[in-house]
């Protein structure tokens, strides 16, 4: 009994001392370093959310400039035709200004005031909303409008004369100023756009031509479109001197002269602060994580027990799970297939490996980044899965590659599951604000052979999921046996790519591009390969080999050195080269074509470098340097197949592109319907605007050469005047500097 005593003495003992030497100072320091962190992060939080609200207001403040020099851009094609000039400036007809300008720019565009001053800048016309109203209206506008008018006529004045030689170079740019004002009453967007003819057949009465001035009001409807532009929401106007709440971001609105007219209040998104509200549950965690590692410290040997158990259990449960959808993984997933082929050498039915892949997931990681990628695995991930049964076993194999074994299969059956799966990826997938469109192909082997392996079940079901990207994507495939001939021919073409590149058995061949008069201005180097047993083989054929086994820098290489090389017979006559992806995105690209320049004394301003509007998805600093030093070398960069893919603005402001490469998709539809044709003009203005030349490409009849020569289209190629041709044909051509029709025909 008294050493139980003194046993249990001891004990407390021992425990008191723990807790005095070890166990409060420990949490004493656990506290002090969880209120150190806990005051650091708001400290960082606080900056966050500055920087964010300064880039806010800088974003807001530029897009108001931005979007200020839209709103003069609307008027131009109103104004910026012959009728226009009949209309507005030979004579002045109200009704026609009302139905295209007042009724058009108030119901499509929201204008709410239009007014028409003559070439002495005197008001002849004036419309509120929808109602005509007298042309002295313009009063309370003339003061603001004054500056406006002032900077037209001076562009006005510094261009060609109008009546000495108004040829197409005296109005082919929009002459128009814009500026924010309160005249009027109410904060808007005043324009002032000189009236211009557009083909010439119309021309101003004296030395100035009349100037059409609107205004748009910004107003709730226009703050509600700015701000959803931007993603920003509770836009409100206030008085230039007022102070907005501090928990809303401002900017001052100013007019062209720098005056205060209102001050513009939204609601900041502070991605600090509404981190802040999302990491107070984890803090409350980490804080409980310390009352439990106190408490593990007081009792370790439980805990420590206890932790061993978790530990084993999750390192089990991640060596056959892929730790982003929870999935089974390729181990696990190998497990059920063999275990599968197990029950069928004892005499079950026959199963179905499936093996899937995602059309877009590369486009989408590329546009909208990695994180957004990971979302999209995800979804599909749990939309997938829900199409199974439990009986099968669904996995995430690796990237956007996922695989499933069906039980009990036939062909019907594994026909209707790829059918399901293929359906249920065809629909849209809302990521946050973001809203994709994946898709998949889907690979099948239906597996009778009980004595086929793991590893080479899937392949089948792989090679089958080839031939569905290839032929049906977006749809599914069976494996059958003469599949695995048709690899082994396309590896054999691979090692024979790779030996005509060696020995320079590849060819080159060159279409010509023509002008609108039927000049040649220049010629497309395309590569063909002519295979000893096979003949000629497809360029997206032979291409998409060179680009899966790793030469397509080799022979972009070859085709770059064959062009230049060519290229010194013809004088400064213009050569277009097709540079893939891979080429650009190789670090040392421009050293090797500068070497290849210097080598065979070309001059670079000769050549054009065409790249496909997806190498622009990276937007990235590299991509930019490289395009900016080739431009620096003296070559010119065209945008090829413009349309077909991400075609977006930005880029073609961001990027130093001088030529825009009209897709033949939609030159083979002109004259057939309208919207091809609208495309196509749309593209040629937006060329235009933007001061770059642009080309069709694919022409092959008189109708769409008419088509796009009164779109604006100035340069073509197509077969409608010579298809791909060698050298010395393009020697006779350019020795003649003109290509026609008639010798095509022939």
């Amino acid at each position: 009994m008294a050493n139980s005593r003194r046993d249990f003495a001891l004990s407390a003992m021992t425990q008191k001392a723990f807790k005095a030497d070890f166990f409060w100072p420990l949490v004493v320091l656990a506290i002090f370093a969880l209120g150190l962190l806990v005051a650091m992060a708001f400290i960082l939080v606080r900056q966050f959310d500055v920087s964010a609200r300064d880039r806010e207001q800088a974003v807001v403040q530029n897009g108001l400039i931005e979007r200020t020099q839209e709103v003069g851009q609307m008027v131009a094609p109103q104004v910026e035709w012959d009728e226009a000039v009949r209309r507005l400036d030979n004579r002045l007809d109200p009704r026609w200004a009302y139905d295209n300008l007042s009724a058009y720019l108030d119901h499509v565009d929201g204008f709410d005031r239009v007014f028409v001053l003559d070439g002495r800048d005197r008001p002849r016309y004036a419309s509120e909303g929808l109602q005509t109203v007298p042309a002295d209206r313009y009063t309370a506008f003339a003061g603001a409008g004054q500056s406006l008018v002032a900077r037209v006529r001076a562009a006005e004045a510094a261009r060609e004369s109008a009546k000495a030689n108004f040829d197409r170079k005296s109005f082919s740019r929009p002459i128009q100023a814009a500026t924010i004002t309160s005249a009027g009453g109410g904060l808007g967007i005043l324009t002032a756009t000189l009236v211009q003819p557009d083909m010439g057949l119309a021309k101003p009465l004296g030395p100035r031509a009349a100037i059409v001035v609107t205004r748009m009001p910004i107003d709730r409807a226009f703050l509600g479109a700015f701000g959803e532009r931007f993603l920003l929401t509770g836009f409100s106007l206030g008085p230039p001197s007022g102070k907005p709440s501090p928990d809303l971001a401002h900017i001052t609105i100013r007019d062209d002269q720098g005056r205060a007219l209102a001050t513009l209040s939204w609601t900041p998104q502070d991605p600090g602060r509404a981190l802040a509200q999302r990491v107070v549950t984890p803090i409350l965690m980490v804080v409980s994580c310390l009352v439990l590692l106190a408490l593990y410290l007081y009792r370790r040997s439980l805990r420590m027990a206890q932790g061993m158990i978790a530990s084993e259990a999750r390192a089990a449960h991640l060596a056959y799970h892929d730790s982003l959808t929870g999935l089974p993984n390729r181990v696990m997933f190998f497990d059920r297939l063999g275990a599968a082929l197990d029950q069928m050498r004892r005499g079950g039915q026959q199963i179905a490996v499936h093996c899937i892949d995602l059309d877009r997931f590369k486009e989408v990681n590329d546009t909208f980044g990695h994180h957004v990628g990971d979302q999209l695995i995800r979804e599909v991930a749990k939309r997938m899965a829900g199409q199974c049964r439990s009986s099968d076993t669904f996995a995430r194999l690796s990237g956007d590659e996922f695989a499933l074994v069906q039980l009990n299969a036939t062909a019907r059956s594994a026909a209707a599951l790829a059918e399901r799966l293929g359906k249920t990826m065809a629909q849209p997938i809302k990521l946050g604000s973001v809203r994709v469109f994946a898709g998949c192909s889907i690979g099948v082997s239906l597996v009778a052979d009980a004595e086929i392996e793991p590893p080479e079940a899937l392949r089948q079901a792989d090679l089958a999921l080839y031939r569905a990207k290839e032929t049906a994507k977006g749809g599914y495939c069976f494996y059958e046996i003469e599949m695995d001939a048709a690899m082994r021919t396309r590896r054999l073409l691979e090692t024979d790519l790779r030996d005509a590149l060696a020995r320079g058995d590849v060819q080159m061949v060159y279409q010509p591009q023509v002008n609108s008069r039927g000049v040649l201005s220049g010629v497309e180097a395309l590569a063909r390969w002519r295979h000893p047993e096979r003949g000629d083989i497809p360029p997206s054929y032979f291409v998409s080999i060179a680009e899966e086994c790793g030469l397509i820098v080799e022979l972009g290489m070859f085709t770059l050195r064959r062009a230049f090389e060519d290229s010194r017979r013809w004088g400064r006559l213009k050569v277009g080269v097709n540079i893939s992806a891979n080429q650009l995105r190789m670090k040392d690209f421009a050293v090797r074509v500068a070497e290849l320049v210097e080598e065979l004394n070309v001059d670079p301003r000769q050549f054009e470098l065409e790249i496909t509007e997806g190498f622009l998805l990276g937007d990235d600093p590299e991509t930019q340097d490289m395009l900016r030093q080739l431009r620096q070398m003296g070559f010119t960069l065209a945008l090829d197949d413009f349309g077909t893919g991400y075609s977006s603005l930005s880029y073609l402001k961001r990027y130093p592109i001088n030529r825009i490469k009209i897709d033949r998709s939609f030159i083979a539809n002109l004259g057939m319907d309208t919207e091809s044709e609208a495309v196509v003009g749309a593209i040629v203005k937006l060329a235009r605007a933007l001061k770059l030349s642009v080309i069709a490409e694919g022409v092959e009849t008189a109708d769409q050469l008419q088509r796009l020569t009164g779109a604006g289209c100035s340069e073509v190629q197509g077969f409608l005047f010579s298809r791909p041709v060698g050298a010395g044909e393009i020697d006779e051509l350019y020795r003649s500097r003109s290509v026609a029709l008639s010798q095509q025909s022939a």
